[in-house]
């Protein structure tokens, strides 16, 4: 996968869904009518904005992506029968001349689109130099006269400070342009143009502009804009919003006027119209904040101005409830945390095999998925099935992963080498499974992909076979399915046609029950052990662990030692022996509790012994916290090193860590006895979770964790 990828799927996302955003806007518009104020149809167009240009979504309950139903299945029965392999696509070749792949076409499209926007911005930057030079180029001062009306109007709209003012030729007509220092660009005749309460109106639209933030706003849309130049629907849309943002600011002058304006302001607005001259090309991109339009934005300018009335009050509260509602639905993704799902615990066990495509496999099933374009089908099965499918000659099982992950919580495992091609480079051989499980009226939706990548040999050379498995099905928990495509891809002439299978079954439960089944599929073949402290004993079983698990995942182990208790001296000797039987007596032996979570099995004292936990405290939804349960850490490793610098450590890997790039601010207020750099921890992670190396930290120092909102404290307290 290339770098670009990623940001080219986020394009593909927003756009998308900014476009239905879009088209849900204009309906609504669209129905209302002129019964909507016009600062309310312009603030339908916030959703949008977020939608375009916001990297994650929140998530919510009400998002209509709830509403995006699962793959049923049919009842039926069949027998899932040898597939021709006539319908069977050719290996990827990869002789020892170059490689032949197919041209990677997203990633091609990907580096298009970020070129073309990297040119729009640039276009507009430039443009907008080039304008505001040729602006200065020919400015002139102003009067005293125009100085005060300015100074009035300003105070008028409430700025705290009068903008910048630039007179000058070549301005087309009034208009604001800056981001964080408005400039109020004049034309040169602007004086003699109108008369005094022209001037005013007008001076009082392009302030309210200024107060209203039109100017950060349209800078943002310029960068969205050029982000989404491909896009037809988001072009219409900023002209919408753009002309919607002048009707607001126009009913905003009319509204702050003690009398009935609206003629006089009409006529300014003709006015404008007719003294300003051609805007130049080099302006398209200069998204200037005026007063002048052409066309049908000034028609129904002047049509608003004409019927203008004061809003409905119903509108203080419609208006607030509608942009809540579009927002709601429409600016979030589905809710399909572990929290929507009640923070239940998936366990997803796999086999893959291979088997030869002229083997029939004949069996009954009750209920069947088919994809047609995938070429994939989905059978419900039990464990008489696996054993017909293992006893069929020239059947391979490849591998059998197991992953335990949370409800909505995406998760990855590969197993296989990398090996070298023709010109060297490596690639990776062997099984690579993603999967989203996620939990919703006691049933299970799984979202699969399996691929299979292996070189077979031809002649003299060798190619590189590739099979996908893509699914996406609902199953209730300790059911089990086998899914298979229907165009497997392997060489004709150089090796047989294999077909792979998939078996699933998946296990609800909490972490512990499932790390514990986990590990007990872990046999240690021998431990011998002589007056070993539990440290050294930890370390060798983590190796073990390491070595023999299945799923190459490893164990982490946590020591937390009772108060002043020396270390545990340990004599065992062992023959294979599970892990989860070798950890109860360790612990047993070493007068210790013995606590399996998904994260690391603990070592702590018994319950009732003093400082033998430390939970946290404060709300699990803080900010804090959510940031610490998201940010994972690959490697911990300290060897009796200071509290403060694990801390700083710490602080350190959540800064490169996050996502979002936030980090986490650690604070340590532990006054007193012993002082902070006599604390000394000595812990050994990988893959874990940040939150889960704070509790470890805190309970190996004795110190109460506590989550606030913006920070995470140890405290003595």
């Amino acid at each position: 996968m290339h770098a670009i990828d990623p940001l080219f799927d986020w394009f593909l996302s927003a756009t998308l869904r900014g476009s239905l955003l879009i088209l849900a806007v204009l309906l609504v518009q669209i129905a209302l009518g002129r019964k909507m104020p016009a600062g309310w149809r312009q603030a339908l167009w916030l959703p949008v904005l977020f939608v375009l240009g916001s990297p994650v979504l929140p998530r919510s309950p009400l998002s209509i992506e709830n509403g995006w139903a699962a793959p049923g299945s049919a009842a039926v029965y069949l027998a899932a029968e040898h597939i021709s392999s006539e319908s069977a696509a050719p290996a990827v070749p990869m002789e020892s001349a170059p490689v032949r792949r197919p041209i990677p076409w997203a990633t091609v499209a990907g580096w298009i689109w970020i070129s073309g926007a990297i040119v729009a911005l640039f276009t507009g930057l430039v443009s907008c130099w080039a304008a505001l030079a040729g602006f200065r180029h020919r400015s002139r001062p102003i009067s005293a006269e125009l100085h005060g009306e300015i100074q009035n109007a300003a105070r008028a709209c409430g700025l705290r400070r009068v903008p910048r003012v630039l007179l000058s030729a070549e301005v087309p007509g009034p208009a604001m342009a800056g981001l964080f220092r408005p400039l109020l660009l004049l034309p040169a005749a602007f004086e003699e143009t109108f008369d005094g309460e022209e001037r005013r109106l007008i001076l009082l639209h392009e302030f309210n502009h200024v107060r209203r933030g039109d100017l950060l706003a349209n800078g943002f849309v310029v960068c969205l804009q050029a982000l989404h130049w491909c896009n037809p629907l988001v072009w219409l849309a900023f002209r919408r919003f753009r002309a919607d943002r002048e009707l607001a600011c126009d009913s905003a002058v009319l509204a702050s006027c003690p009398g009935d304006d609206r003629s006089r302001y009409g006529h300014a607005l003709l006015k404008v119209e007719r003294a300003a001259h051609p805007v130049a090309w080099r302006l398209g991109f200069l998204g200037l904040v005026g007063l002048f339009g052409r066309g049908g934005l000034l028609s129904s300018r002047i049509t608003a101005i004409a019927g203008h009335r004061r809003a409905n009050p119903v509108w203080n509260l419609a208006g607030p409830g509608l942009l809540l509602a579009i927002g709601v639905t429409g600016a979030t993704r589905a809710q399909t945390d572990p929290a929507a799902a009640g923070g239940e615990t998936i366990q997803i066990e796999t086999k893959f095999f291979e088997v030869l495509a002229d083997q029939s496999i004949t069996f009954t099933t009750e209920a069947v998925t088919h994809d047609p374009k995938k070429g994939v089908s989905v059978f419900s099965i039990d464990s008489d099935v696996i054993e017909q499918i293992a006893a069929i000659p020239g059947t391979d099982l490849l591998s059998a992963p197991s992953l335990l992950t949370l409800s909505g919580n995406k998760a990855t495992i590969e197993i296989g080498t990398p090996k070298p091609d023709a010109t060297g480079k490596p690639i990776f051989t062997g099984t690579r499974l993603e999967v989203l499980p996620t939990l919703a009226d006691g049933k299970i939706r799984l979202a699969l992909q399996a691929h299979r990548t292996e070189q077979i040999k031809d002649g003299g050379g060798t190619k590189l076979s590739e099979q996908d498995l893509k699914a996406d099905f609902t199953i209730a928990p300790g059911d089990m399915v086998l899914v298979t495509s229907l165009n497997p891809e392997a060489d004709q002439a150089s090796a047989p046609i294999k077909r792979l299978l998939l078996t699933v079954q998946t296990r609800l439960g909490n972490d512990g029950d499932l790390a514990r089944a986990r590990l007990e599929k872990i046999v240690i073949p021998s431990i011998e052990l002589r007056s070993a402290s539990l440290t050294d004993a930890l370390a060798f079983l983590r190796e073990k662990a390491r070595e023999l698990d299945p799923e190459k995942k490893g164990v982490n182990f946590v020591h937390i030692p009772a108060v002043d208790a020396p270390e545990p001296q340990l004599t065992v000797s062992f023959k294979q022996i599970p892990l989860t039987e070798a950890l109860r007596y360790f612990a047993e032996l070493s007068n210790l509790e013995l606590e399996f979570g998904d994260s690391a099995v603990v070592m702590r004292p018994p319950s009732g012994v003093p400082d033998a936990e430390a939970q946290p405290s404060g709300k699990a939804s803080a900010k804090s916290a959510v940031v610490a349960a998201r940010i994972v850490l690959p490697q911990v490793e300290f060897a009796g090193a200071p509290l403060p610098s694990v801390l700083q450590f710490l602080q350190n890997r959540s800064l490169e860590l996050d996502p979002e790039k936030k980090g986490l601010n650690l604070i340590l207020n532990a006054p007193g006895e012993p002082l902070a750099d006599e604390i000394k921890i000595t812990l050994t992670l990988r893959n874990v979770p940040l939150s889960e190396a704070l509790k470890y930290v805190a309970a190996l120092s004795r110190l109460k964790l506590r989550y606030d909102e913006d920070a995470v404290v140890l405290s003595r307290e």
